[in-house]
């Protein structure tokens, strides 16, 4: 090969490797320009330092907001939020990663439902999330879901959404594919609400004092183990005991449906005229719960608790000092527990809640209701009969039907008329 040719040969292998280092450092910077975070998520945020979340819709907002270290609900007047909730959706944001990132223009962001909330689109969701002054330390746009194989049936192992697209709200227009649908996002405040609430339990005794004489009654009972009476019965009145106990344990795992302001008016909810219960607890504990009237399936309920749990215990006459230790030890847990419950119950008080009406109808249940099922009297026809022998077997009347009569026999010829 002449001088010439390697020459050439030499500056088109140089030419081609200073292309093939261009094109690499171009693709790394161009990975680079449509990465996530320097952390390599979706977010990057001081998970501590949010003390709001703002999740809006077209037409509809909801707000978390964080006040003195507890998370409330804004749209409920402030109620406290189900902590474990709002912490879990912060933590899944703040965790969040891509597995695709996805390739598309400003023009097309509608098409993936990756517009900000406005009137009369479809739009997707922002999750807003602020700091201390109501500033912006994140925000998210949840466009639509990802559905996996869905021209095929849920049976074949398709038409079901496996992720979802995002956008951060950065200036960047980064759109992304994640695994998680966000299908806990939801626009209903009382969806976001701490449903811990009343549980009554070893229940001593119930009365109901309603709007009428027949709603007016009083179930009491000696201990936790013995049957329920009527305090007040009446003559052929009898309780019964399965119902009676049924009442009493309506609220064992009291729930509600949604909260109302504190400043409701009483003379829609009912409550300035309301039935009551009152409750009282061998732990010492008396709830009083005022009933309104019904509104759809829920009734507004005020809650009021008092107590003093014993302070002391009484030991048993046959104690024995082996056992005084450990009995005195399970009494003072349970002291603690208890005063803790009132503490934790008393805070519910002053506001209506909603209560389903399947759970209240137990509680204002009339006086017959209660009263245990009266057998029949036997009738005048089952009545046992007078004492005596029993008659013996009839004989049947025979067949009905035509009778046929017998022919007479024929006579014998006499010796007279007889031939010589």
């Amino acid at each position: 090969m002449k001088g010439k040719q390697l020459t050439l040969v030499l500056v088109l292998l140089v030419v081609l490797g200073g292309l093939a280092l261009f094109l690499r450092q171009r693709k790394s910077a161009t990975w680079s320009d449509t990465a996530t975070t320097s952390s390599g998520k979706v977010l990057d945020f001081p998970l501590n330092d949010v003390s709001q979340i703002t999740i809006k819709e077209t037409g509809t907002e909801l707000n978390l907001v964080k006040k003195d270290d507890v998370w409330k609900v804004k749209e409920r007047a402030d109620y406290p939020a189900d902590f474990a909730k709002v912490s879990a959706l912060l933590r899944k944001l703040w965790e969040l990663k891509p597995v695709q990132d996805v390739k598309i223009g400003p023009s097309q962001l509608a098409r993936l439902q990756l517009t900000e909330p406005a009137a009369g689109a479809s739009n997707g969701t922002l999750l807003d999330l602020k700091g201390a002054g109501d500033k912006r330390i994140a925000a998210l746009l949840l466009g639509k879901k990802y559905t996996r194989n869905q021209d095929q049936p849920a049976a074949e192992g398709g038409g079901f959404a496996v992720g979802r697209y995002v956008m951060g709200q950065d200036g960047s227009n980064r759109v992304y594919l994640v695994s998680d649908t966000f299908d806990e996002i939801q626009m209903k405040p009382e969806q976001w609400l701490s449903h811990d609430f009343i549980k009554i339990e070893n229940v001593r005794s119930i009365a109901l004092t309603g709007t009428t004489p027949a709603l007016n009654w009083k179930l009491v009972r000696d201990a936790a183990t013995s049957p329920w009476k009527l305090a007040d019965a009446k003559p052929g009145e009898e309780l019964d005991n399965a119902k009676a106990s049924a009442v009493a344990s309506m609220f064992s795992y009291g729930s509600f449906a949604d909260v109302l302001t504190p400043d409701a008016p009483v003379t829609e909810t009912g409550l300035d005229k309301p039935s009551t219960v009152h409750l009282e607890t061998f732990d010492n504990f008396v709830y009083e719960l005022k009933i309104g009237k019904l509104t759809g399936e829920n009734y507004p309920v005020l809650v009021s608790v008092t107590g003093e749990p014993p302070k002391e215990r009484t030991p048993a006459a046959d104690e024995k000092p082996e056992d005084k230790a450990k009995l005195d030890q399970e009494f003072q847990a349970k002291q603690k527990q208890l005063t803790d419950k009132l503490a934790n119950e008393q805070k519910l008080q002053a506001r209506p809640y909603l209560v389903a009406k399947s759970t209240i109808d137990q509680m204002l249940k009339d006086r017959a209701s209660l009263m245990a099922e009266k057998k029949p009297s036997p009738s005048p026809a089952s009545a046992a009969s007078p004492a005596g022998p029993k008659p013996g077997p009839q004989l049947k009347p025979p067949a009905a039907g035509p009778r046929s009569i017998p022919s007479p026999p024929k006579a014998s010829p006499s010796p007279a008329s007889s031939p010589k």
